[in-house]
């Protein structure tokens, strides 16, 4: 009853997930009728717009709706919020790694962080890292494999060690945002690999 309890909490939490979406897409679309510069800018505006709403939130006591209150955890009401940290995570994704590398680094934060999240409250009684469990992990490196497999099938040496790392990543994050660690870790490893599959011409 307890985890349901807490399934019925963290699921809201988890459809903010989808925040990743629209950068995702809405990234696609500007960079390939404007070019990736315009792209670009068009994040950083909305991280601007972003850290606006958190400087006047944090600085001077903003008091959120109800509903959008509800979906923050404890240590995020007096902190930056993962949406600002995502934002980041994009722009530098983007900006440094290849697209298909960037967006499945992405859809790891998107999908494989929400399956771990959700299996690991399920099913979670065996502990792996603090709060973090083993099922989480198993649910959460499946999702992230899944995601590889759909977006990059003819590179399993690339996006397996992507997914893994993600997974590695996200468990042992903690007091930092995952929201930002795990695209720039996930995508650094997927860059090294396709640049050395690329200099011993695989």
């Amino acid at each position: 009853m307890a985890n349901l309890s807490k399934l019925q909490r963290e699921l809201p939490r988890k459809l903010f997930h989808l925040f990743g979406l629209v950068l995702v897409f809405g990234y696609s679309i500007v960079d390939l009728f404007f070019g990736k510069q315009i792209a670009l800018l068009s994040l950083t505006a909305l991280l601007l717009v972003l850290m606006e709403i958190e400087y006047v939130r944090l600085e001077h006591s903003l008091s959120l709706p109800g509903r959008i209150a509800s979906l923050m955890r404890k240590h995020e009401r007096d902190r930056v919020t993962g949406a600002v940290w995502l934002t980041a995570g994009s722009i530098i994704s983007f900006a440094v790694y290849d697209y298909s590398i960037a967006v499945l680094a992405f859809f790891f934060v998107i999908f494989g962080d929400t399956f771990a999240s959700l299996i690991g409250i399920t099913f979670g009684k065996r502990k792996l890292y603090r709060k973090k469990s083993w099922a989480g992990f198993l649910g959460g490196l499946a999702a992230n494999l899944a995601c590889g497999a759909i977006l990059m099938p003819n590179t399993p040496l690339v996006y397996v060690p992507m997914a893994l790392t993600a997974s590695i990543v996200e468990t042992f994050t903690t007091k930092l945002d995952d929201n930002f660690t795990v695209p720039l870790f996930a995508g650094f490893v997927g860059f090294l690999i396709t640049s050395l599959l690329a200099v011993i011409g695989i």
